[in-house]
């Protein structure tokens, strides 16, 4: 297969008025070459915990592909109470971007606490990454809520994971 990089740089934006580049076009482009199908089903495998499900985790890792964090939270909502809600819930905390802080309300909320931990575990990852002034203060009012969960191992969490970036979390106006 031969790919015309022009025409995929034109796609993902590179290419037009204000020429550049950046690693989010560079994760667009190789969503635009795996296909949305394949990434999906991607996470469709590590759900079901196959053989070769840990590769598939790792081509995720490194993608964090906006379609595989959407794929997740579309599995948590339509399988709520299950194992593979949970596993979907885990594997957006492996691949997680600033995208997915608006669905961590919902999971610290949930009565899983499998699906909990792994919300508070999203923020950590997306704390990881750049965020705007918006994101960081998302993430402090989510680990607020986090803070304040009936489950002191999760709540204990949640301080040390505010501590470790607290110099993160001081950046934007309370």
């Amino acid at each position: 297969m031969t790919i015309n990089w022009e025409a995929l740089a034109k796609q993902v934006g590179d290419i037009g008025d204000q020429e550049g580049s950046s690693t989010l076009s560079g994760r667009r482009a190789l969503e635009i070459l795996l296909g949305e199908e394949q990434i999906r089903g991607a996470v469709d495998y590590w759900i079901s915990q196959k053989p070769g499900c840990f590769t598939a985790e790792m081509v995720l890792s490194i993608l964090r592909s906006r379609i595989a964090m959407e794929r997740c939270y579309e599995i948590y909502k339509a399988e709520r109470g299950t194992e593979n809600a949970i596993r979907a819930v885990f594997l957006l905390a492996v691949i997680a971007e600033s995208i997915a802080l608006p669905w961590v309300s919902e999971f610290l909320s949930n009565e899983s606490l499998g699906i909990r931990w792994n919300g508070l575990i999203v923020i950590s990852t997306v704390l990881r990454g750049p965020l705007n002034d918006e994101g960081i203060e998302l993430a402090r009012q989510l680990l607020r809520k986090a803070e304040s969960d009936s489950d002191s191992r999760l709540s204990q969490r949640a301080r040390e994971i505010e501590l470790e970036f607290s110099s993160t979390l001081a950046t934007s106006p309370e």
